[in-house]
This record gives structure tokens, sequence and C-alpha cells, in this order.
């Protein structure tokens, strides 16, 4: 086997292969395609927002980026 090759794990359920397959058989297709279209659908503006990191621009200002530190400790000695 080569270096770096990795196969995924295998899917697991947790429930019975019984109820698995009932749930199956009980499924109806129609139903199935109505919400793979409506999943594949446009989302409107404002349905759902991605999260704002807390702080936004203003904590940006106060990073002090690490190469500057270690420059500063460098040149001070501290």
């Amino acid at each position: 086997m080569t270096k770096g090759v990795k196969h995924p794990s295998p899917f697991k359920v947790k429930m019975g292969f019984d109820e698995a397959l009932e749930r199956f058989i009980r499924t109806d297709p129609r139903e199935v395609e109505e919400l793979i279209k409506r999943s594949k659908q446009k989302k409107p503006p404002g349905a759902k927002r991605k999260r704002k990191t807390s702080g936004g621009s203003s904590q940006a200002e106060n990073v002090v980026s690490l190469r500057r530190r270690r420059m500063r400790k460098r040149e001070t000695g501290r």
C-alpha cells in the first residue's frame, strides 16, 4: 500500500437492518424528488445569514502580527 492513501471510514447508521429496510420501503419517491428540487432552489436573501466573528474589524486593529512581535523581541531583548 502506498503512503498517504487513506480510505474513507465505513458509513455507520445507528439502527438495525430491519428498521432501515422498513424506512426505505416506506419512502415515497415523489416526496424525495420534491425535497431534492427544494434543496436546489436558490435561497431568498436573509434566510440564514452566516455568523460574523465577534469583535469584527475593531478586533483586527488590536491584533499584533507574530513577526512584528518577534522582531521587537530581538531589538529590545525582551
